[in-house]
């Protein structure tokens, strides 16, 4: 089964044939930019829409195969689009490699190299110059940092992301 990430949203429609302006968080950029479909929740289902063509910067304007004409295009204002989780571009693991992705790490297993397994990250937020870990470790939830110079290695297969914490980061 397939894991629908929110990457923006239908913004408002953009003339007369069906196209739509999109709102694209900056950190899918990319991925959007590669895409061939996007998926808008419509009753319950996620239901796919294909990109015939679009033009612009973060704000793209889209034109979706077989929505011709501004009635069809607005039932999807303001609706939140997503891809599916397999369609979105490998997590830049190096500094400076570009955007990085790290929502993608929500209920992998984050392991110290020292201390070994820390848990699973619940959640992950986005703070001033990072991306900040949530988890549950010794009964209390604690956050670090997902900031590539601790990050060692990442396993997607496995869900596992190896870190090198530094001694007391997990006692604050």
């Amino acid at each position: 089964m397939d894991k629908y990430i929110a990457i923006g949203r239908v913004s408002k429609t953009h003339g007369v044939d069906g196209a739509v302006k999109l709102k694209i968080k900056e950190r899918y950029f990319d991925d959007f930019a590669e895409a061939e479909v996007l998926f808008v929740e419509s009753a319950g289902k996620v239901v796919p829409y294909f990109i015939e063509e679009f033009r612009g910067g973060l704000d793209p304007i889209v034109k979706f195969e077989d929505l011709d004409n501004r009635e069809l295009a607005q039932a999807l204002g303001g609706k939140e689009i997503f891809m599916r989780e397999s369609d979105l571009l490998p997590v830049a693991e190096e500094v400076g490699a570009g955007v990085e992705q790290y929502e993608r790490f929500v209920h992998y297993s984050l392991i110290d190299q020292d201390l070994g397994d820390l848990g699973k990250i619940e959640e992950v937020i986005e703070s001033p110059g990072q991306y900040l870990g949530i988890l549950h470790y010794k009964g209390r939830e604690v956050t670090v940092p997902l900031n590539p110079v601790f990050i060692q290695s990442v396993d997607h297969k496995g869900k596992k992301v190896l870190v090198d914490l530094p001694e007391g980061l997990l006692d604050l």
